[in-house]
């Protein structure tokens, strides 16, 4: 099986996680639609239940297709491990939880997709799960931890501005700290950018994204560096301590190389149960092997329309940091060489004009989600961060006349006239 780190990327979003299925000779991976699975005999199944020897038993819990796709997002991007989930927001859900508990707190980015914003404001009021919101550069982030402290959590390129944000800095702090570093890494994919290589110990993508590729599927996932200090860190029971109603596994010390993904396992797919679907697995496996080809396009194409975009009468600013003139250029070319994504806002100079630009465009569908194939527009503030006070939008850059981008893999040309005309 192609897991190594020796083979090219690209061969690894081809190959990773899977094999000829050794039954029939599918060289693609079989769907496997089923609830159960048949143990040998009963010591069989006893010793899958408690985790002595792998295996399948409940398709929630685990299934073989869902088990390639996590082995694969895992060779992508250099962890030991992957959980999948039934969407982006699950794999924040589970992964919060199963770092802290009621009192706790975490410091998260306050530059984060409105979705996540909202889960973290939610976990707080029902779960006391506490988030120390502060802005994602090194210094702020560090003067938000406290003893109470249990992980620090932000956006590698923070939806919907297109920025890139200092990992290696946070990072720093975050072992100056011994605090887990959670890096949602969505809107770069592994294709460019891998934050384990800048000192993420998790790293979550929402893979309804760029991952699947096509908007057909919904999916989350969570990769487990393998490289925190999990064990006897009394601050994280779940991954250090013992699951008595699992004969007392405890994660850090039966699985040291993945003892997160296996407490996020326990947790959040046996006991709270968003599970990914084989059928969504399938379908992203599938996306995945042509990410690298889709990355390079959605990257270049993105690039030309807010050059295209920056130059325009009617455009007061446009956020993204390829462009030359963005004070987060060099920043993010330094950790984005490849690219820097397709997701970023203009700001026109009416919010007449964006109401008017959402019904003209043609070739851009005017909807929420982001990474597809096509072209996608939406506008943030009575949509994707309606929930926010105008002040938290504002920190964001979005105003009524903002609108989000999600640039896809058509011919640039044809982007830039589309949008030329709703603009004129």
């Amino acid at each position: 099986m192609i897991n190594s780190s020796s083979f090219a990327f690209a061969t690894r979003a081809v190959h990773g996680g899977a094999e000829p299925d050794p039954s029939t000779g599918a060289r693609a991976m079989p769907i496997f639609q089923t609830n159960g699975f048949v143990f040998e005999d009963q010591a069989h199944g006893a010793d899958v239940f408690a985790m002595r020897r792998q295996g399948f038993s409940y398709s929630r819990g685990s299934n073989p297709t869902v088990a390639a796709l996590e082995r694969r997002i895992a060779s992508l991007e250099g962890g030991t491990a992957g959980v999948a989930l039934a969407s982006g927001q699950s794999a924040w859900l589970v992964a919060l939880l199963t770092l802290c508990a009621t009192g706790d707190e975490y410091v998260g980015s306050s530059q984060v997709f409105g979705g996540s914003l909202g889960l973290m404001k939610r976990l707080d009021k029902r779960l006391g799960v506490k988030c120390a919101f502060a802005e994602p550069i090194p210094e702020r982030i560090a003067a938000a931890i406290t003893p109470r402290t249990r992980a620090i959590i932000i956006e590698a390129i923070v939806n919907p501005t297109g920025e890139v944000v200092d990992l290696d800095g946070i990072a720093e702090v975050a072992k100056a700290h011994n605090l887990p570093f959670v890096v949602d890494s969505t809107l770069a994919s592994p294709a460019l950018l891998r934050p384990i290589e800048h000192g993420a110990d998790i790293v979550i993508h929402s893979a309804s994204k760029f991952l699947v590729g096509n908007g057909t599927s919904i999916g989350g996932l969570i990769v487990d560096s393998g490289t925190f200090p999990w064990q006897n860190d009394k601050r994280y029971p779940l991954v250090a301590g013992a699951w008595e109603d699992y004969e007392n596994i405890v994660p850090a010390e039966r699985f040291p190389k993945n003892a997160f993904a296996s407490a996020c396992r326990l947790l959040g797919l046996r006991e709270l149960g968003p599970g990914m679907q084989a059928t969504t697995a399938f379908f992203i496996l599938t996306g995945i092997e042509t990410l690298p080809l889709r990355m390079r396009r959605h990257c270049e194409n993105a690039e030309a329309v807010a050059n295209f975009l920056s130059m325009h009468e009617a455009v007061a600013s446009v956020s993204y940091p390829g462009v030359p003139t963005h004070p987060n250029h060099n920043l993010a070319r330094r950790y984005c060489p490849d690219g820097l994504g397709s997701i970023f806002m203009i700001t026109l100079k009416s919010a007449d004009k964006a109401r008017e630009v959402l019904t003209r465009v043609n070739l851009f569908s005017h909807l929420v989600n982001i990474g597809e194939s096509r072209s996608l527009i939406a506008h943030p503030a009575s949509t994707t961060h309606r929930s926010l006070s105008a002040k938290e939008r504002a920190s964001f850059g979005i105003t009524d006349a903002t609108l989000r981008l999600s640039i896809g893999i058509e011919d640039a040309p044809d982007l830039v006239a589309d949008l030329a005309q709703a603009l004129a």
